[in-house]
């Protein structure tokens, strides 16, 4: 399943982040603060090799009278570096291990706890090419993670939700490392999402990053995902969380066997 800046139905909800620290004085600006994110997202999307790692995902769908129905996803996820018309490309593809603890038969993970694109959307939102998507304001500093993160928050224009090359994610907030400026954590809220064909209702989504080392750098990658769809009716919600886990980089080893003497001869044509 190839990533895109539009990513299928995932949503993640947003935590309870109470913003207790005042922004300090002398803080880098805006546009600062984003251009130094920006040199590690860019990074991130050039270089990070091919990887797989440990995916488990907790889908829940929520119905009337309390009716409560939760699958349970255990799969190998993989990104592989692909190059297409003359660009690279981040594509994703899992292969599903278990289902609610019993052995696949070559189910697909479907519905509302479909998503793609989790690890390049997320970094999308401040990257280059997509902050002029939107219009971003400093906030109080909140602590992720034992860390005091810069936050800011985002916003689509109505011109901007009319551009086809923007992200339609209308808007949000970022957490940032002050010291390394990477992403720590991505909130994205979407009022009125079609979260299925023709169901249309609020979706939030929430990506928080850890630091993963592959082939001796350090790259900072999705450790969970959580999100939350309410359609206008009420009538059914879903939600799901995604853990990642025991990453590795995706290898492919060969050799090459040479004719030393003692193999049999070639069968006759």
């Amino acid at each position: 399943m190839r990533s895109s800046c539009l990513p299928g139905v995932f949503v993640l909800s947003a935590l309870s982040l109470t913003p207790s620290f005042a922004q300090q004085p002398g803080a880098l600006s805006i546009s600062e603060t984003l251009t130094r994110l920006q040199e590690n997202v860019s990074s991130y999307l050039s270089s990070v090799p091919s990887f797989f790692c440990d995916e488990r995902v907790s889908s829940n769908l929520f119905q009337p009278n309390d009716v409560k129905i939760t699958t349970v996803t255990d799969s190998v996820f993989r990104i592989r570096r692909a190059s297409e018309d003359n660009a690279t490309q981040l594509v994703e593809s899992r292969e599903i291990k278990s289902i609610n603890h019993k052995p696949a038969k070559g189910e697909n993970i479907t519905g509302p706890a479909v998503f793609r694109g989790a690890f390049t959307n997320g970094v999308l939102i401040v990257s280059s090419a997509f902050a002029p998507c939107y219009e971003f304001q400093r906030e109080d500093d909140a602590k992720v993670e034992g860390i005091h993160a810069i936050v800011l928050s985002y916003k689509a224009t109505s011109e901007t939700l009319m551009e086809r090359s923007c992200p339609k994610f209308h808007e949000g907030r970022v957490f940032i490392d002050p010291q390394r400026f990477h992403l720590l954590r991505v909130e994205a809220r979407v009022p009125d999402h079609e979260i299925t064909p023709g169901v249309f209702g609020l979706w939030k989504w929430s990506i928080d990053y850890a630091p993963v080392v592959l082939d001796g750098r350090t790259f900072w990658m999705p450790k969970t995902i959580e999100s939350q769809a309410v359609p206008r009716d009420r009538h059914a919600a879903w939600s799901f969380v995604a853990k990642y886990s025991n990453y590795h980089k995706l290898e492919v080893n060969s050799r090459i066997i040479t004719d030393v003497g003692n193999n049999p001869p070639p069968p006759p044509q």
